[in-house]
Parts: structure tokens; sequence; C-alpha cells
């Protein structure tokens, strides 16, 4: 006989405790997945950035229901639950960059702190040059054009990372994609042109010995490793997706054969470290294609053959085609119904 089970019998006291247990792990999978579903984004496939204003007066409510009305979270009712949970009493006035393919979690904790930060600013990942100044200049810490002039001097052609052999390139193309995302110290004084040394200097000290190393062995140079890796930034916010995408990339591309005529000139924008290591080291397959998901979860399908490339591109919209009717029906439904009140 079952030992555990004996006791169990034996003893009503060791019973219920076993019982309270059970309904505790209950309670609490039940909890991490209601929360779990709360942070979902409302699309993961519309990557696209619009801005969104706080102002000084708004409270979290007023801010739950904008942020559902423009189309960035499904409920504005479970986005201040969620904020109530994670403890978020104040957002920062200001102008942002949100999307809706932003989990919820993320867009409050944008909110909360924005660009600026109590130690300085944070620069997020897939901002373009253009972006940063504009968000540095709403929040007080510099000039727009000021360091739009910074981010543009010839000078910054002496810096042996942002090489460019062809000579091509000029402006804020020269440095687009080289700040690399994260937080910085501001120091007392600093001006524009000490921000943007900043941020290419931590660009300069991430990207590594190593990485320099596989850079040479792909055969590119570090700006073509940060255009994929842009890519792959804009393509994607599922991390385990990056490397998938970064080998089909590679092999559309044909980097190793000096086949890039279709690669765009500068970076995208300034890619996340994940993007960039996944840009560096892709996974090993022979996948040429992606396309979202029918799910519309913002996952992508992945193959290396054509016409099973066109069936899941044909299976995709026939599913964002079937969404958006269902959208229009529920959207007349509405009408009718407030009609009749």
């Amino acid at each position: 006989m079952n030992t555990e089970v004996t006791v169990a019998r034996r003893h009503p006291r060791v019973r219920k405790a076993l019982i309270v247990v059970l309904v505790l792990l209950i309670v609490v999978i039940i909890a991490l997945a209601a929360i779990s579903a709360m942070t979902q984004p409302y699309d993961r496939t519309q990557t696209t950035y619009k801005n969104f204003d706080v102002s000084q007066n708004d409270d979290l409510d007023a801010v739950a229901d904008r942020l559902e009305e423009d189309g960035f979270i499904r409920s504005s009712s479970r986005f201040e639950l969620l904020a109530k949970i994670s403890a978020a009493k104040n957002f920062r006035p200001g102008t942002y960059y949100l999307s809706p393919s932003m989990d919820s979690l993320r867009i409050i904790r944008t909110l909360q702190r924005g660009l600026t930060t109590a130690k300085g600013f944070q620069i997020p990942a897939g901002y373009t040059v253009d972006q940063i100044a504009a968000a540095l200049d709403r929040d007080g810490l510099a000039d727009r054009d000021a360091f739009l002039e910074a981010a543009s001097s010839p000078a910054l052609a002496d810096i042996e990372i942002l090489e460019d052999p062809t000579g091509e390139l000029s402006g804020t193309d020269l440095v687009e994609g080289f700040f690399l995302p994260g937080e910085y110290t501001l120091s007392s004084g600093a001006d524009e042109s000490m921000m943007v040394i900043m941020m290419i200097d931590a660009f300069t000290n991430f990207y590594n010995e190593e990485y320099l190393a596989r850079t040479d062995e792909l055969g590119i140079t570090p700006r073509e490793v940060l255009i994929i890796a842009s890519m792959i930034e804009k393509e994607t916010s599922v991390d385990k997706e990056r490397a998938q995408i970064s080998a089909v990339l590679h092999n559309r591309y044909n980097l190793e054969l000096d086949s890039r005529d279709d690669l765009p000139k500068v970076p995208l924008c300034s890619p996340s470290k994940e993007s960039i290591i996944a840009a560096l080291y892709p996974e090993e397959d022979e996948y040429t294609h992606y396309v979202l998901s029918s799910k519309l979860d913002g996952t992508h399908v992945f193959t290396s053959d054509d016409a099973e490339y066109e069936r899941l591109l044909a299976e995709y919209n026939a599913a964002v085609e079937a969404k958006e009717s269902a959208k229009a029906a529920d959207k007349a439904d509405t009408g009718e119904d407030g009609g009749d009140n």
C-alpha cells in the first residue's frame, strides 16, 4: 500500500493540509494565467508606432480609456487592474511612441518612466535617430535640432566602428543604428555632442572582440550586422524567433556570396542587443521565407518552399480579412444596440 495514502487516511490534518496546498496551487496557477492574459498585446502584427499623449492632469482611468479608444489595448478595465497590481501610480506627462504590438506591462512601464529616468535617460529599442532626438527634446534633455546636428557631424566619420568604405553615407545615416538602446547616466553640463558620443561609445563597448571576429567570419561589416538586426527588430517581438528570422535574411540576401543589392543601405532603427546577437548567430537552417501565422498571435511560420509560402500567405490574409469582418460586425451590432437605448 502507498505510504503517503496511508498517512493521509490515518491523519486527517495531513489530508486537509494537502488539500489546502492543492487549492492554493490551483489559485496561483489561475492568477498567473489571468495576469498573463491581461498583459497580452492588442495585436502583435501591428508594429507601427503612433504618438500617445499624457497630460499633467490625466489619472489612470483617463489614460486607460484613451489607450483602448486609440487601439493600443483591448480592455481599459484590465489595464487598470494590471497597473494597480504592478503598483503603477503615476504616468509621466508627455508624448510617447506606442504600438498595439507592445504588451500592456511594457506600455505601463513606458508611461511610468518614458525616456527619462532618475539616473538619466532611456533609449528604447526600435527608435530611429530622429525619434531619439524628438524624445530627448520632449523631456527637456536636449534640443532636437542641436542633437541632429551633432549626430550629423562629419567628425564622426573618424570613429573606426562607423567606417563607411563607400563614402556614400552622410548626415545621420552614418550613425543610424549605432545608438545602443539602454539606460544612460547624464553627466551635468553634457551637451548634445557629448550625448551622441556617449551612445556610440556604449555600442563600441558592447560590440566586443568576439562579435567583431564573428562579423569577419560572416564576411560582412558591423553596419551590415546592424541592418540585419534592425530588420529583425522590425519583424518580430517574439524573442525565440529572432535567430530564425536572421537565418532567413542571411539565406535570402546571400551575404556570404556578396550579393547584397536588395539590402537597405542603413539600419532601419537602433536594434536591441538581442536582435544584434541574432543577426550575428542565425539559426542553422535552409529557410528562405517567413510569414505571419494565421493564428494572428504575432508568431511566424517558416518555410523554404515557394508554393508553401504562397499558401501560408493566403491563409494569413484570409484570417486578417475574417478578423476585420468580425470587428466590423461587432461595431455594427454595438451601434444598433446603442440606437435601441
